[in-house]
């Protein structure tokens, strides 16, 4: 199993009382699935994937993640994790705006000490997403979905054992959105990632193999798509 959470729970403090954003969580991922986690707002579907990916910590259970728990490991050790085995994709795109499109794709590489590489890793996964001409624009001079292309080098960049992805596709039209699905499912197959997206879209949704809804903080089902059996 790549991802595991067993009895998870987020709880955060309120005026009236204890809110309970996530309750008794049990989930296994295997490496190499293709899952998304759908529900409406406020079902915590993004506070999930924090969790899964160790950017919060749960209030109670357990989670571990590329073999290691990482419940109870301090910000450092999550953040050393993180950058040896997980890639990021954020629907605001979450790009440094005063580098570069090559620099942004070349910081996962960096933050392994593999300076040397970077420039030609970099250059090679921004030309696999159709911006090999376009690597030294800055992000205020690319689209929307040329943004996201970028954000989609750099999540591979570090190759990383699973991905996760929050709502890629919710900040571009429908005709870029296909376009930037077809590529994370292509560059997915070709690297064999376990990839995990969050999205209100279930059209993209039923591309992946197995749908997890969340209602009410709860799984309120999990199953297999129809593209498991392609």
């Amino acid at each position: 199993m790549i991802l595991q959470l067993e009895k998870v729970q987020k709880i955060y403090p309120g005026v009236h009382g204890p809110l309970t954003i996530l309750d008794d969580i049990n989930v296994s991922i295997e490496q190499g699935e293709i899952v998304s986690i759908v529900g409406p707002s406020g079902s915590g579907k993004t506070t999930l994937l924090g969790l899964c990916a160790g950017l919060d910590h749960p209030t109670s259970g357990m989670i571990k993640l590329a073999g290691s728990d990482i419940t109870h490991m301090t910000e450092n050790e999550k953040a050393s994790l993180r950058n040896q085995a997980v890639g990021f994709i954020f629907q605001n795109f979450q790009l440094l705006p005063t580098l570069t499109a090559l620099e942004n794709v070349m910081i996962p590489l960096e933050l392994q000490g593999k300076s040397k590489e970077a420039y030609s890793q970099a250059s090679k996964l921004l030309t696999q997403v159709g911006l090999g001409e376009r690597m030294d624009h800055y992000p205020s001079q690319l689209s929307g979905g040329e943004q996201q292309r970028v954000s989609i080098a750099r999540a591979f960049s570090n190759e990383p054992r699973i991905l996760f992805a929050d709502e890629p596709t919710g900040n571009l039209d429908d005709d870029t959105g296909s376009n930037v699905e077809e590529l994370l499912f292509t560059l997915n197959k070709e690297k064999g990632t376990t990839l995990v997206i969050v999205t209100h879209d279930m059209t993209l949704a039923e591309k992946t193999n197995r749908i997890i809804k969340l209602k009410g903080g709860k799984i309120f089902s999990d199953l297999k798509t129809v593209a498991q059996e392609v």
